[in-house]
């Protein structure tokens, strides 16, 4: 039964009680974003190919509803190195079902976006609510003569309301919650459609019960059926490996918006921080959670899931820091720096450290640039002074000219 969150809204400055710390501020310069990138790039580790969640997001500290978006994947291998019947299946196999739809034309949908709301009320206590629901959901299957891949993508695009906590204004930062960010749904979430019916799209096993149903009569019953319904739709991984005062932040003081139509702007340009987190942080890579095993049906065949870790991305409007709400992640923010305000960026590194480690780069390319060219110089004055002489060229002639010089040297 869908949550009533009148209650929760009433309630709202009783709640939650802010106080706000003050630190010194320095700008950063928009030129030094690109190799703050390339650095961390640099240091973080090699990306596999799949993930759990990807989020993104941007953040006003006007509290407009925003469209955030979260991308779930997951990819299923089976291999049949034995034969069977599930090569017989699914050898060849070429299919891909998807679909696209929102809670204003789906009730599915709705009572989708209903149970997300009332997790994220009960479980992270916020007041953030989503008020819309796209779901874009696409599962490719294709399968050869050793081995068959399921590649599972799940893309929500919420629209979120009332995720300020306290306005500000003027030097008194703004609040914005940011624990709604993190949910999972363990329970199946079934969709109806127009093409597939009720498509169950939460564990992988769903579409594979609904759409093929002789493969999914050989799995049944097996360790790779179990395997098959760990949910997908899981964004905890966001907080849970690593809190948001761990995340690399960036603040840009001349950040400008493309797109801006959504967010009530004209293209000006606004201070924005930069949130970012996943697995080519300064912090070291997350765990992922990958399934590798064998399961017996009517011979051996192998299971393999590939995932990687989960990857955020959040853009809060003005100079912003991370901050705590009764234990819960949120963002303090001005519209512009503040004096008295520290900021650091790429988790703990100060404003000065990324001067140095660009002007490092910089000096180390110079010196690069010098030493080749020094080398290229001393290389052509040894051949100057090589006892050979110069180098000679042979004068280059026409093809037809040849014929002429042999018919001069005939007596």
């Amino acid at each position: 039964m869908p949550i009533k969150f009148g209650n929760y809204l009433g309630q709202k400055s009783m709640l939650r009680f802010i106080t706000l710390r003050q630190r010194n501020l320095s700008v950063t310069r928009r030129f030094f974003i690109a190799s703050v990138i390339t650095g961390l790039l640099i240091f973080g580790t090699v990306s596999p190919i799949w993930a759990t969640v990807d989020f993104s997001a941007y953040l006003p500290i006007a509290g407009t509803p925003v469209t955030p978006e979260y991308k779930f994947t997951k990819t299923v291998f089976i291999e049949y190195p034995n034969g069977g019947k599930i090569r017989d299946l699914l050898q060849d196999k070429n299919l891909t079902v998807s679909f696209t739809d929102n809670a204003n034309n789906n009730t599915s949908i709705k009572d989708f976006m209903q149970q997300i709301n009332s997790k994220i009320a009960t479980e992270r206590k916020s007041f953030a609510i989503m008020t819309n629901l796209e779901i874009e959901y696409k599962v490719v299957i294709g399968g050869d003569s050793k081995h068959a891949s399921f590649d599972y993508s799940i893309t929500l695009t919420p629209t979120m309301a009332d995720y300020v906590l306290n306005k500000g204004g003027g030097d008194v930062p703004a609040v914005l919650d940011a624990s709604w960010i993190v949910f999972n749904m363990r329970d199946p979430v079934t969709i109806t459609t127009e093409q597939y019916g009720d498509l169950e799209i939460n564990y992988p096993i769903g579409v594979i019960k609904s759409q093929l149903t002789y493969f999914y009569n050989v799995l049944k019953g097996t360790d790779a059926e179990n395997a098959l319904k760990q949910n997908t739709i899981d964004a905890s991984p966001l907080y849970a490996q690593q809190p948001l005062d761990k995340w690399d932040s960036l603040f840009d003081p001349a950040y400008t918006l493309a797109e801006t139509a959504g967010y009530g702007y004209k293209g000006q340009k606004v201070a924005v921080t930069t949130f970012a987190s996943g697995i080519s942080t300064i912090g070291g890579s997350f765990k992922v959670n990958n399934v590798d095993m064998d399961f017996s049906a009517d011979t051996k065949y192998h299971l393999t899931t590939v995932e990687r870790p989960s990857s955020g991305s959040i853009n809060v409007e003005g100079h912003a820091n991370p901050y705590f709400v009764q234990g819960e992640p949120a963002f303090s923010t001005t519209p512009q720096s503040v004096s008295n305000i520290s900021n650091t960026t790429a988790q703990g590194l100060s404003t000065m450290t990324i001067y140095a480690m660009a002007g490092l780069a910089a000096v180390i390319a110079g010196g690069i640039f010098f030493w080749s060219n020094r080398k290229m110089k001393q290389s052509l004055h040894k051949r100057d002074e090589s006892p050979t002489g110069p180098i000679q060229y042979e004068e280059r002639k026409h093809w037809a000219d040849r014929f002429n010089d042999d018919k001069k040297s005939t007596p």
